[in-house]
């Protein structure tokens, strides 16, 4: 039995290709803890404060073994069948355990890890491979479903990891020349988040070398009004640097660095 979990999105399951019917925010909470556990053990008051951060129910303890329960049923295969699903009982809390790859969350760290040693050999085509097998996992708002505190941070976490990852990406295709794609996707970016000047530094870049300089100028002018306007502040020394680069006509052929 082959089961699969995603995260980088609502919260679901697979069992043998067929979605599995994970139950109540409450439940599915439950195994997003355990799952973004990734084999540590979670207690039973640690499951407990996730789910009901404030004023939990009497019968919170009970109820937690109630879904616990219900997701065994639901998940876990056969004693001794491969690749299976475990939540085990040790010591005051719960393991959960999964195959290797069975999860979203696993698979996106190994491709981003992929692209960063590609980045280093300079090996730019592989970067931006295991770059797009990464952003393609990103279904919508992380941990959709499930609710609490615990659930917020990690939901915030995650949704920085995949920004940054898109973001990595968008570099990439800059560096291999891919400048409409870059920029169409970059002005989406800037629009969703305005002050991530990461962000606009690539979009200033991808215009310049797509012969477009005039674009590139009056978009650092948008910047400075929008910082300005915003925050009180002036671009970066990096951002201010790129400008005057472009202005120069020599922005050179590094990238902005990543910040």
């Amino acid at each position: 039995m082959t089961v699969t979990f995603a995260l980088l999105g609502p919260v679901r399951a697979w069992r043998n290709g067929a979605e599995v019917p994970l139950g109540s925010p409450q439940q599915r909470t439950a195994l997003t803890v355990l799952l973004l556990r990734e084999g540590l053990l979670t207690t039973v008051d640690e499951l407990v404060d996730a789910i009901w951060p404030v004023d939990p129910p009497a019968s919170a303890v009970a109820t937690v073994r109630t879904y616990l329960s219900r997701l065994r049923r639901l998940l876990c295969g056969p004693s001794g069948s491969p690749n299976a699903v475990r939540i085990g009982w040790i010591g005051g809390g719960y393991v959960l355990s999964a195959p290797p790859g069975s999860l979203d969350v696993q698979l996106f760290h190994q491709h981003t890890a992929q692209a960063a040693d590609a980045m280093r050999r300079g090996d730019h085509p592989a970067a931006a491979v295991a770059l797009r097998a990464a952003v393609g996992l990103h279904r919508g708002t992380p941990l959709a479903g499930a609710a609490g505190g615990y659930v917020e941070g990690q939901r915030a976490r995650l949704t920085e990891l995949c920004r940054s990852a898109a973001l990595d990406l968008v570099a990439v295709t800059v560096e291999l020349g891919g400048y409409p794609e870059a920029i169409a996707d970059l002005r989406a970016m800037v629009a969703e988040d305005p002050l991530r000047e990461r962000c606009h530094a690539l979009l200033m870049t991808a215009l310049y070398r797509a012969g477009r300089t005039a674009d590139a100028l009056s978009h650092y002018r948008k910047v400075r009004r929008i910082l300005a306007d915003e925050l009180g502040v002036e671009p970066t020394p990096a951002l201010r640097h790129l400008h005057q680069r472009i202005l120069l006509g020599d922005p050179g052929r590094l990238l902005p660095s990543p910040t």
